[in-house]
């Protein structure tokens, strides 16, 4: 008989009894705590692998592609047109199809792909930015200009991580590695687009926002409105969740932003604008972007070729459908806005984020990075409540797709079918509210 509380040997019943020594290391290698360490560890040295070989892919495309670069074919055409034009001092002709071609012309060579300039719809004063680029040519301008989108990931990885405090055990390289490996990143890398630089805006904003410096955040929102679809619809619900300081300093900013604008063009080109942008927009093959492609209620509901003959109605639905969105996002104050409760504030705005991508009526790709912020401030959240796990399985239940890149390349690439995501996305602002909900019963009961 083996006596009670001893461990009996590998050599059997007549070898010689493990002591206590043994006992107790074969105990703590069997131990629960040592059990999850290894877990943790196995687990995430699962996830780098699995973001390398992401990033890998996404350099892999962006080497094949160097060749359409070269050619002019990336959106960062666009951008490089409006700052040749403002350089050459024809600013008053920024939004003529005719001057934006002729300028395309000496640099670009993709005529194979494109019957036409590569519009510019940008508010003037962003076209700014890009003229200093301009004294390079074309190619490695781009190269710069991804260079500067690098950094801008670099720093937005650095004020995040600053930010939540949950998920601080990240290493500053691992953020990075995550933001690179998130696919409408990649994309601004792509196309050289300019939403990062939106996404860095943000940030800045939601940081002055959560240290109540409530007029100091209006001032990012402002500079962001070079992107007025999704920063107009953050500012409606902002002001009425934290009042009349965030839309003073959005007034501030938005309103230099716009006489720096009327400089450069003039009230003529300015009043040109509007009709002009809408044309680009709606008309295709003037730079309106696939359906399939838009992640917005709009591309839900009418990116479906077997819906194209209701497509009006189901247009004006969806419309309807954003706006009701915006309206039920901006009635969560009374769940979001409670004193001293910073935790339910951040899930709310992550919620707000998330709906000023869904409700405008043109989302592009790459202007989906904007999902970084409200996706990490969902994991700091979930991480910081993993005790309840039956409380935050329904937000990484909704979250989980977005974030499993090879699956917007393949219905990207081989679908068209980007709209899809709009369905999570919308999920996850559903689960936001009911969990609002309950922290605010909890609370109450309290």
């Amino acid at each position: 008989m083996v006596a009670s509380g001893e461990i009996q040997s590998p050599a059997g019943p007549d070898g010689p009894q493990v002591g206590p020594g043994w006992q107790r290391e074969i105990e703590s290698r069997l131990s629960p705590a040592r059990s999850t360490t290894i877990s943790v560890r196995t687990v995430r040295a699962a996830v780098r692998c699995f973001l390398w070989t992401v990033v890998g892919i996404h350099v892999f495309f962006l080497w094949s592609v160097r060749g359409r670069v070269q050619k002019g074919d990336p959106d960062f055409t666009a951008f490089y047109t409006a700052a040749r034009i403002l350089r050459e001092g024809r600013s008053a002709n920024l939004y003529d199809p005719a001057t934006q071609n002729a300028v395309q012309f000496e640099f670009a060579t993709n005529q194979d792909i494109r019957h036409g300039p590569l519009p510019y719809i940008c508010p003037p004063y962003e076209a700014l930015v890009f003229v200093p680029l301009t004294f390079l040519p074309y190619a490695q301008a781009f190269l710069l200009w991804n260079g500067l989108n690098l950094a801008m990931v670099a720093l937005i990885a650095v004020l995040l991580r600053r930010s939540l405090t949950s998920l601080q055990d990240i290493q500053l390289w691992e953020w990075i590695l995550g933001l690179l490996a998130f696919f409408p990143v990649f994309i601004n890398f792509l196309q050289g687009q300019d939403a990062i630089l939106l996404l860095l805006l943000f940030i800045l904003g939601f940081r002055a926002l959560d240290r109540d410096a409530d007029f100091l955040a209006g001032c990012w929102f402002g500079m962001a409105v070079f992107k007025y679809h999704f920063v107009v619809p953050l500012i409606l619900i902002l002001a009425l969740w934290k009042g009349r300081k965030v839309v003073l300093g959005f007034a501030a900013t938005a309103s230099a932003a716009t006489l720096l604008s009327l400089t450069i063009v003039g009230w003529r080109g300015a009043l040109k604008y509007p009709a002009y942008a809408w044309f680009v927009v709606s008309v295709p093959g003037h730079g309106q972007t696939p359906i399939g492609l838009m992640t917005n209620l709009v591309g839900l509901a009418i990116g479906w070729p077997i819906l194209e003959p209701i497509a009006g109605p189901l247009r004006l639905l969806a419309i309807a459908a954003s706006m009701a969105l915006l309206i039920a996002v901006m009635h969560m104050r009374r769940w979001v806005i409670l004193p001293g409760n910073k935790a339910a504030f951040r899930l709310g705005f992550a919620g707000a984020v998330i709906a000023t991508v869904l409700v405008p009526y043109l989302t592009n790709t790459h202007d989906l990075c904007l999902l970084v912020l409200p996706l990490a401030l969902l994991a700091d959240y979930c991480a910081s409540h993993w005790s309840e796990r039956q409380v935050v399985r329904p937000l990484l239940v909704q979250l989980i797709p977005v974030l499993i890149s090879p699956l917007w390349i393949l219905l990207w690439l081989w679908g068209g079918k980007l709209n899809l995501f709009a369905i999570p996305l919308f999920g996850t602002i559903l689960a936001v509210r009911k969990e609002l909900v309950r922290r605010s019963t909890v609370t109450s009961s309290a």
